[in-house]
């Protein structure tokens, strides 16, 4: 008899198991759903609801975020950050922050703040190395020291994702730029990654040595 009970006790405990775990992956399918209809229609109200479900809370701020970079910058800081409360460590929301940041106005400070967050949480990502080597190089003559050293590095580590078109403006940027080009140039040398072909690709090669006079080049 006992053993009878034990086996009816087992069962009813799976069956609560399984119910609740098929009870709480309901609001995860909604989200899905919701996150397809917003990627057709670039609505994001249906996303809303699900921001404030505990499985789906990171999730649809994350879309939300994704669905409006050409809002507001003020929005953008408001959705960054209410992304960032949910996750603290996500490096493109920290990312996205510093951008949306400097859109709006904010002091160089509060920029680098986000930017020197997003590399702490997110150093050898590198699609979005590239894109903070891309962000921090126009702001070159503002950023303190360890961001451009942690530039030099974004540069080496997110080399293979950069574009062609990528490389050719950091060229002519570098090219415009004696002081930047030097300062960069001493780093880079000392990122790893960061052979004889690559510092070429962006002009950064040794100087070519002076021919003397008469001679044939």
């Amino acid at each position: 008899m006992s053993g009878q009970l034990a086996r009816i006790g087992t069962a009813a405990l799976c069956m609560a198991v399984a119910g609740f775990t098929v009870w709480r992956s309901v609001p995860v399918l909604g989200f899905a759903l919701a996150e397809h209809q917003a990627e057709e229609s670039t609505d994001t109200a249906p996303l809303k609801t699900f921001a404030a479900t505990l499985e789906t809370g990171a999730l649809a701020e994350a879309a939300m975020q994704s669905a409006i970079p050409q809002a507001r910058p003020a929005d953008r800081i408001e959705a960054a950050t209410r992304l960032l409360k949910r996750r603290p460590l996500s490096s493109n929301a920290w990312f996205d922050l510093a951008t949306a940041r400097l859109a709006d106005g904010k002091g160089m400070a509060e920029v680098a703040q986000a930017l020197r967050l997003s590399a702490l949480t997110g150093p050898n990502e590198s699609v979005l190395m590239a894109s903070r080597a891309l962000f921090a190089l126009s702001l070159w003559s503002a950023l303190p020291d360890d961001l451009r050293r942690r530039t030099a590095q974004d540069i080496a580590g997110g080399w293979d994702r950069f574009e062609t078109s990528d490389k050719l403006v950091m060229r002519l940027t570098l090219s415009t730029s004696p002081v930047m080009r030097t300062e960069l140039t001493t780093l880079l040398r000392q990122a790893d990654g960061m052979n004889r072909a690559r510092l070429d690709d962006l002009g950064l090669g040794p100087a070519a040595p002076a021919q003397p006079e008469g001679s044939v080049p």
